[in-house]
């Protein structure tokens, strides 16, 4: 294994062992090899890699070269029937061999710069049990901390020794995730040790930035030491089907992944500890999120959309304040509208 020209031999610790999923779900050529092909160039390598095909219209096979073979050893390609994002990579957990002592997440549709690996064995190497790295999204040139605006993040003075760029996070879990978190799923590597029987949750629907999260918190509240690069070292693509900003607002879609997201909120404000004043930071958060359902519900029911009140009924039924929410919001909505209309139609 490629150790970056023993820039990790000076630590105590021993070099992580990596091992990567990737679930693959894709209709475009060239995703999955152009994945890949970012792994090939690493300058730290992996292990093993883990491809899981979840039924992919265009199969994984069709994407693996030769030479992708003979420069991924430990390549393993597996297909089974659609399980949906969760599944896949669930399946590709319990493919990870015995040997492998941390694991990172590569969707087929983004690709990693070479030092993505390295800087993230350089934190697990200094006591770290939770790494992510900063990101960009395909065709932009702004990085996901700056579009966030994340000073704290951006101007944290908690540098790792001898690791230019890597910082160690000292705030809490909350103060970090939840508003704008900014842990990209092919960004994250962790400690295999952390949680073995880790899972993500096959109960989320639209899983678009919200199964990954559950799995986030479920990990980052055993984490003794939280790092990450201040560099984009990895980027989102844009042409993969699952990518989140494909989902327009006041679509069916979007109000499963609204429903979902809510599901996630409320999971993480009943299961895991926080400051009383970051609780009412989700909460306030949760209530905004029910008013944004109730106002792509809104426009749903206007355009008569297929299948929108199954939605909405699924919403309520799995939230259930979030119906003595819609009708203390609603009626203010209604009022809002009709005084502006009003106001319109006066003469001048």
């Amino acid at each position: 294994m490629d150790t970056a020209s023993g820039i990790l031999m000076s630590t105590s610790a021993e070099p992580p062992r990596i091992g990567v999923v990737i679930p693959y779900f894709q209709r475009r050529a060239g995703l999955l090899h152009r994945a890949l092909s970012s792994i090939c160039a690493q300058e730290y390598l992996p292990v093993q890699v883990v491809v899981v095909d979840d039924g992919s219209p265009r199969a994984a096979s069709e994407e693996i070269t030769a030479t992708l073979r003979s420069s991924i050893p430990r390549l393993t390609v597996t297909r089974q029937a659609n399980q949906g994002v969760a599944g896949a990579r669930n399946t590709a957990l319990d493919a990870l061999g015995e040997e492998v002592t941390a694991i990172a997440f590569l969707d087929s549709d983004d690709y990693w710069d070479p030092a993505h690996l390295r800087n993230a064995a350089v934190a697990l190497s200094r006591g770290a049990d939770f790494f992510f790295a900063n990101q960009r999204i395909e065709g932009t040139t702004t990085d996901q901390f700056r579009r966030q605006a994340r000073s704290d993040i951006l101007n944290n003075p908690n540098s790792v020794p001898e690791a230019p760029g890597i910082r160690q996070w000292t705030g809490s879990v909350a103060g970090l995730t939840v508003v704008n978190n900014p842990i990209g799923t092919s960004s994250v590597v962790f400690r295999r040790a952390l949680m073995p029987q880790v899972r993500f949750p096959l109960t989320l629907r639209k899983a678009a930035s919200c199964e990954d999260v559950w799995v986030w918190w479920a990990l980052l509240v055993r984490s003794s030491v939280i790092m990450y690069c201040l560099e984009p070292t990895g980027t989102y693509g844009t042409a993969g089907m699952g990518f989140y900003q494909h989902l327009a607002f006041g679509s069916v879609s979007y109000l499963v992944q609204v429903a979902d997201d809510l599901r996630l909120r409320r999971h993480v404000l009943n299961n895991y500890p926080m400051s009383p004043g970051e609780r009412r930071l989700l909460q306030e958060v949760i209530a905004l999120r029910r008013e944004e359902a109730l106002v792509s519900a809104l426009h749903l029911l206007r355009r008569r959309q297929e299948n929108a009140v199954k939605e909405i009924i699924y919403l309520l039924r799995d939230d259930p304040l979030c119906t003595a929410s819609w009708c203390v919001t609603l009626p203010k909505l209604l009022y809002t509208k009709f005084r502006g209309a009003s106001v319109a139609s006066r003469p001048d």
